[in-house]
């Protein structure tokens, strides 16, 4: 006797069929490790830190190997970079525009606006306040979120207006 599937009730060829489509669904990775929150939260505190140009403090939210940039920065700090930011009436502020995800990868594209924010000039030369600019921060997920700096975050588009 052969068994032929077209034949059975439809409540078992239903319930097969979306049975198939779970296992296959659930069998894709179609999402992205970590927690969107985490992310958010760490997006959130290092713009916050880095770019009110508290270096140190926004270590805790970089990958180890980040740790030497951080360091280059504070290295170029001038004494006129200082005086411009004391003279400052309010600090840096962002937005997070967009977060990408690679998608079933351990890493994420962060796009924000930062707006009146100290820029780095070139070595010997004071910074200048920017009004806003755009940048793309990279995430990467090992047990936790954390920013990989790959070197100074540069902007990609600045509005001088």
């Amino acid at each position: 006797m052969k068994f032929n599937f077209w034949k059975t009730s439809s409540l078992f060829r239903n319930s097969f069929f979306v049975f198939c489509t779970l296992m296959i669904a659930n069998s894709c990775d179609l999402g992205h490790k970590g927690k969107s929150d985490q992310l958010e939260n760490d997006v959130d505190s290092f713009a916050q830190k880095y770019y009110n140009w508290q270096f140190e403090d926004a270590l805790p939210y970089c990958t180890s190997d980040s740790k030497k940039w951080l360091q280059y920065a504070a290295s170029n700090v001038h004494k006129a970079d200082i005086n411009l930011l004391r003279n400052k009436n309010q600090g840096a502020s962002y937005e997070i525009n967009d977060i990408n995800y690679n998608n079933g990868d351990t890493t994420a594209i962060i796009n924000i606006k930062v707006y009146n924010f100290l820029q780095m000039d070139t070595i010997g030369n004071s910074g200048r306040i920017i009004p806003s600019a755009v940048f793309f921060l990279k995430a990467v997920f090992h047990h936790e979120w954390k920013i990989k700096m790959e070197g100074l975050p540069r902007s990609e588009k600045q509005n001088h207006d």
